[in-house]
Order: structure tokens, then C-alpha cells, then sequence
């Protein structure tokens, strides 16, 4: 099995490559042409299969989306939104080719139910469980899946899913999704929350 991955923090990089023995590939995901060499250089590394995919962008802004700048909100969609389709775009048109491939964007529950606090952060989440949905319908016919995980951001205003317990559900999750005992899941959306999300009580003025 050969694993490639990109990350802008360099001593995640290191350690990383360290502790697994995976490949990491320089990439700017904000820049079209360093994704699209990115994946073609994952696709070489793979002896010209590229079987999974997983994006994982979760730049966060804390604020309600009356005061979140223009500015803020188009660099969160550039990070959280764009990178990760331009990913799944040019993994998709290897996957179509070679007729097999599983693609895992994890997104947030505030995909599901915006959290007020990363109003912004929220908005790009739920883009994400759209794009991961909209390539489901397209590449079933060519045997491509593509799966929306959503780690709890509901009860704090935070994500969950490189802490303790819940960064394991959610790599024991993509795991699953990436092998053939999932073939027939494809355009799901799948929290990891402990039900947390399951059901609302609404407070209101009366």
C-alpha cells in the first residue's frame, strides 16, 4: 500500500512521515496547478492507480456571520471549500478512468446544522457535503464513491476530529469507506457525535 499526503504544517510533515513511512508531496492547495500535480504525483506513486482520496480543510474563523469580513469569508472558501473540490475534481477524472475509487471529504456537523459562532466556517461545510454528494451521483456509473464524514462541531463550536477519541472514530470511518466492505455507500453523510446532532431543543423568546 502506498500512502501520499500533503499538509502545510511542515512539522506534521516530518512527523508524519516519521511515524508511518507515507509519502508527503509539496502542494498549495489555493493554487490549481500544485493540487492537480499533487494528485497526479499520488496517482504516479500508486503504480498509476489512484484507489482513495481524502481531504481534510478545516481552517476556522470564530465570529457570527454579521461580523465575518468579505475578506475572511473568501479565504475560508478558498481553504475549506475550493481546495478540497479541486482534489476531488482531479481524483475523479482518475478514478472515472480506471472505473473504481473511493473519495472521503470530511466536512463538520455545522455542515449540517450551522453552529453561529464559525457562522463562515459552518457555510463552508455544507459545501462540502454538497460536493461530496454531487460526485456520488456523477460516479456511480463508473464506480466511484464519495462520502461526506462529519465530526462533532455541534456541542462546542469546535472541531472534534483530531482530538482523542473522536480523530479515531473518524479515521477508523475513512478506513471503511476506502475498502470494498462499503462498496454500496456512496453520497452518504455520516456524523461522528455520539448523537449529539440527533435532535435540538429550540429556545426561544416565547
Amino acid at each position: 500500500m502506498t500512502i501520499a499526503y500533503t499538509s502545510n504544517d511542515r512539522d506534521l510533515v516530518k512527523s508524519i512521515a516519521a511515524e508511518t513511512g507515507a509519502t508527503a508531496i509539496d502542494c498549495d492547495h489555493r493554487d490549481r496547478a500544485s493540487a492537480d500535480r499533487a494528485v497526479q504525483r499520488a496517482f504516479e506513486l500508486g503504480g498509476g492507480r489512484l484507489d482513495v482520496l481524502v481531504t481534510n480543510a478545516a481552517l476556522r474563523l470564530r465570529a457570527p456571520i454579521e461580523a465575518t469580513s468579505e475578506a475572511e469569508f473568501r479565504e475560508l472558501l478558498e481553504q475549506n471549500l475550493t481546495a478540497p473540490f479541486r482534489a476531488a475534481r482531479a481524483s475523479y477524472e482518475l478514478m472515472r478512468a480506471q472505473g473504481a475509487g473511493s473519495m472521503i471529504l470530511i466536512a463538520s456537523d455545522a455542515g449540517i446544522r450551522a453552529v453561529h459562532q464559525t457562522a463562515a466556517y459552518s457555510v463552508t461545510c455544507a459545501g462540502v457535503i454538497a460536493v461530496a454528494e454531487l460526485f456520488a451521483a456523477e460516479g456511480a456509473p463508473y464506480g466511484v464513491r464519495s462520502n461526506a464524514v462529519c465530526p462533532d462541531d455541534l456541542a462546542s463550536g469546535t472541531a472534534s476530529a483530531g482530538v482523542g477519541g473522536a480523530a479515531t472514530a473518524v479515521a477508523a470511518l475513512a478506513a471503511w469507506l476506502a475498502c470494498d466492505e462499503a462498496s454500496d455507500v456512496s453520497g452518504a453523510t455520516l456524523r461522528v457525535d455520539a448523537a449529539r446532532g440527533a435532535a435540538l431543543v429550540a429556545d426561544t423568546r416565547g
